[in-house]
């Protein structure tokens, strides 16, 4: 009888002392594994690039934000702008030319869903009569260093840029030797350092856009040491890009 006794006060032992520390034998086994949804992604448009244009010309810019699907559809002030997919948080636009004033990007997917950027777009007169001109530098073989004769060349249209509404873009470009990847990067630095030097010669910041296109679009055909010396440079454009 004492044997049995004992036997039994083990197998009650533990579950009185569960209990009594307020806990449930059922508590200590590990419950399976839950299974988590992925949030859903909120469509959402967060800048224009650029955000600042010339009235009554077509440029391209990019739009940035997040739930963009293959297939949305913008509109810039209600007036369409082709758009093309480039991942869910870019699209690649063509702005329409618009009169001045600043005008909502309106993005919507394929679901009826959609976000907009408010008068996220600013467009400005340009005065035909004081339009600037287009500007062309070369840059020496695998350089962005801005020597003397470039410095002079980018000072001699600054004067005007300062002076005027327009937007520019600055198109960096390379010769066709070295990988893709390379000149994208070379012909950013390019444009980039010639970018930094017209904001430091008085021009707006805002009105300046800095791109890459490496080996893409070629000054000159032709091979050897003369057609690459034409390929290796930047082109300053102003009045709102092409």
């Amino acid at each position: 009888m004492a044997r049995s006794l004992r036997i039994l006060l083990f197998l009650v032992a533990p579950a009185l002392f569960a209990a009594k520390c307020g806990k449930k034998i059922e508590d200590e086994v590990t419950p399976p594994d839950r299974v988590l949804n992925s949030p859903d992604v909120t469509l959402q448009v967060a800048s224009i690039d650029p955000n600042f244009g010339t009235a009554g010309t077509s440029f391209s810019a990019e739009v940035f934000g997040n739930g963009f699907e293959n297939g949305s559809n913008v509109t810039i002030g209600g007036a369409p702008a082709d758009a093309r997919y480039r991942d869910s948080s870019t699209l690649v636009v063509t702005v329409p030319a618009l009169s001045v004033g600043s005008y909502d990007v309106v993005v919507e997917n394929v679901d009826g869903s959609r976000a907009t950027l408010r008068r996220g777009l600013t467009l400005v007169a340009g005065d035909a009569g004081t339009r600037c001109r287009a500007q062309t530098v070369r840059f020496g073989f695998d350089s962005s260093v801005l020597d003397a004769g470039i410095r002079g060349q980018i000072e001699s249209v600054a004067t005007c840029l300062r002076d005027s509404t327009d937007f520019v873009r600055v198109e960096g470009h390379c010769d066709d030797r070295g990988t893709t990847e390379y000149n994208l990067a070379l012909g950013q630095r390019r444009a980039d350092a010639v970018a930094r030097y017209l904001v430091g010669l008085g021009v707006a910041p805002s009105r300046v856009q800095a791109v890459s296109y490496g080996e893409e679009r070629p000054a000159s055909g032709a091979s050897g040491d003369a057609g690459w010396a034409e390929n290796r440079r930047v082109e300053i454009v102003p009045g709102g890009g092409r």
